[in-house]
């Protein structure tokens, strides 16, 4: 292959050149090499360092950090037992098995973290479970709150 070929392959694309000794029905392919040409896709722009972020405002989002994240599963919890409506729908919905699930995790975690939260994470996450079960247990009639 010449050099103004590799340049020409460069602008175009790349070249794939398939040399399996089979067909795709599992034949056996004959001495002929199937090529085909792929094009390149487009080049999307790269930010540089010093542009504005694409969020508008990033202080619009809670920090990562361990209280925001269980909160998030208590919120989760609570609408799937239709206690807050979802934010999407706007409409109070219930799902007592996926809320179920959400508690499942929250005690996994509780399990998986002890002796390795602050007093504050401990207590919070104790807390978040509590409400959810006594909910959950209220839904499936189990007590009555």
């Amino acid at each position: 292959m010449g050099k103004e070929q590799e340049e020409q392959e460069k602008q175009e694309g790349f070249r794939v050149t398939d040399k399996r000794g089979f067909q795709k029905d599992g034949e056996s392919r004959s001495s002929d090499v199937s090529e085909k040409t792929v094009e390149k896709p487009a080049e999307e722009p790269v930010p540089d360092a010093g542009s504005e972020p694409l969020e508008e405002n990033p202080e619009a989002r809670p920090p990562i950090d361990f209280p925001s994240y269980i909160l998030s599963y208590y919120t989760q919890g609570l609408v799937l037992l239709g206690e807050v409506p979802n934010p999407y729908s706007g409409k109070k919905e219930e799902d007592v098995e996926a809320s179920k699930h959400t508690i499942e995790i929250l005690s996994m975690l509780e399990e998986k973290t002890r002796g390795n939260l602050s007093q504050d994470e401990g207590k919070l996450l104790e807390n978040v479970l509590y409400e959810l079960r006594m909910k959950y247990m209220a839904k499936t009639n189990r007590i009555k709150i």
